[in-house]
């Protein structure tokens, strides 16, 4: 075994030998082979090529280091790493154009309250809009109903154009609630928006 290396070793010193003495030649290039060994020459064997090398100038100095080629999971985590940077370089990248924002736009807590109870008081005054438009819609609906109802009492069958006026009323209805309960919904993060800001602000003020 320590022959082969010596072998090994020499057969190297005198490829560098070889190639210092040949003025052609500017650099050359070693490698470890699969025993540990440092060999150099004019080119890689292919068996050793992804393992990465160095290439040397002909006075003995390192002009190049070229790093073994990475494998599908070191090349999966790196990709995996970038992504994760970048996910969190746009966060704060938004973190900032925010705190801009909330700078440039208000100079006071009482500014960002202001703000939130305007958008508040537009959300209620759509929510009472909606309440009696509500009220009026029932109103019609049961007096439909009733229409209908007396109808079967006399053994007569309910029109179709009174039923379908039922389900459109019903329909009408369902749809403001649907819009009042989005409405509620909307308070909540026109509320949470503005506490987050306020907080904020006054991190961002030193308060």
């Amino acid at each position: 075994m320590k022959t082969a290396k010596h072998l090994s070793i020499l057969i190297s010193a005198i490829v560098i030998l070889s190639t210092l003495s040949s003025p052609a030649h500017a650099r050359f290039k070693c490698w470890t082979n699969n025993e540990g060994i440092k060999e150099c020459g004019e080119k890689v064997p292919p068996e050793y090529a992804q393992k990465g090398h160095q290439e040397m100038s002909t006075q003995g100095m390192v002009l190049e280091k070229k790093d073994r080629a990475k494998n599908k999971q070191e090349l999966a985590e790196e990709a995996r790493q970038a992504e994760l940077a970048a996910k969190q370089q746009k966060i704060k990248d938004d973190q900032d154009r925010h705190d801009k924002i909330l700078l440039d736009t208000f100079t006071s807590i009482e500014d960002i309250e202001a703000v939130r109870n305007d958008k508040l008081a537009v959300i209620e005054s759509s929510i009472t809009l909606t309440k009696k438009r509500n009220e009026k819609t029932q109103q019609d609906l049961d007096k439909r109903i009733q229409a209908a109802a007396s109808a079967e009492r006399a053994g007569k069958a309910p029109n179709d154009a009174l039923l379908k006026d039922i389900d459109l009323l019903r329909e009408r209805l369902s749809n403001n609630e649907a819009f009042i309960k989005g409405k509620h919904k909307e308070e909540e993060t026109v509320n949470a928006a503005a506490a987050a800001d306020i907080e904020r602000f006054k991190r961002l003020k030193g308060m």
